[in-house]
């Protein structure tokens, strides 16, 4: 498996194995005939500057890691990425299901054993995380999204936000942008939401990687037709010590080196 950096000022990271499929990393809005759900599990596009993995400055553009679509492949998998000096996982999937032609669908991505070396200057160490997860549900009552980050730690960059509110930042200003639950509407009324977006805002400040995007866990999913519901569900009461049922837009972080409950699940701080 090749990822090798080659002589010059611009590299593309070849992997065959991996049948990575050369994309934007955030589309401006999805044309009428997309599909009506879609994940991919990684996707970085960056040019990085003299030093930072390497003496010459190197583009660096993966494409979509383990792509799924409900028009198919419906599921996708890669085992031990690759990409060193910038995202490695132990495994890396995505699915997109519908049910039927116009029911509802549901997309998800998921990365296990994530790690950003290319962060490492900034953050001490390497960001490292168990899981980075996101999910869309479309329904004819609207499309909802989530995301979920199990033991990420950015080191010096910042804490992670609790919030249930999409698009939270956090960074260093002029060098790093950190995006936790990105939600992107586009025009046709789909919706994306990235887990985890890192952006790399160039060159002029002290201390500055580069430019460009690492997106980790995306999942799109655009309106079904349908009746609406027009009785709400019925919801039993939680338990005493249960953490909520997540909502739309909802965000959970699960800190690192969370003990763990009774039953063997995480225990997770879930924002509300």
């Amino acid at each position: 498996m090749r990822s090798a950096l080659l002589r010059g000022r611009t590299v593309a990271v070849a992997v065959p194995a991996l049948a990575l499929l050369a994309a934007a990393v955030a589309p401006p809005a999805l044309a009428a005939d997309a599909p009506a759900g879609s994940a991919y599990g990684a996707s970085a596009s960056v040019s990085l500057l003299p030093g930072v993995l390497g003496d010459k400055g190197i583009t660096v553009d993966t494409g979509k890691i383990a792509p799924s679509s409900t028009e198919g492949p419906e599921s996708a998998q890669v085992v031990n990425v690759p990409l060193k000096g910038l995202v490695t996982a132990k495994v890396i999937s995505s699915s997109a299901k519908q049910d039927g032609s116009n029911g509802p669908v549901d997309a998800k991505a998921s990365i296990v054993d994530a790690a950003l070396p290319v962060l490492a200057p900034l953050a001490g160490s390497t960001p490292k995380a168990r899981v980075i997860s996101s999910e869309c549900k479309s329904t004819p009552d609207g499309i909802t999204a989530s995301s979920e980050l199990a033991g990420l730690d950015l080191g010096k960059i910042g804490k992670l936000p609790v919030s249930t509110k999409p698009n939270q930042k956090l960074g260093i200003d002029g060098v790093l942008q950190v995006i936790v639950n990105e939600q992107i509407k586009h025009s046709d009324g789909s919706l994306t939401v990235n887990a985890l977006h890192v952006k790399l805002l160039g060159g002029a400040a002290t201390g500055a990687l580069g430019k460009g995007d690492i997106v980790l866990a995306s999942a799109t999913c655009a309106k079904v037709a349908g009746n609406p519901t027009t009785t709400p569900p019925t919801t039993q009461p939680s338990k005493p010590g249960t953490p909520p049922a997540e909502g739309p837009g909802q965000v959970t972080v699960v800190p690192v080196g969370a003990p763990e409950t009774g039953d063997g699940t995480l225990a997770a701080v879930t924002a509300r």
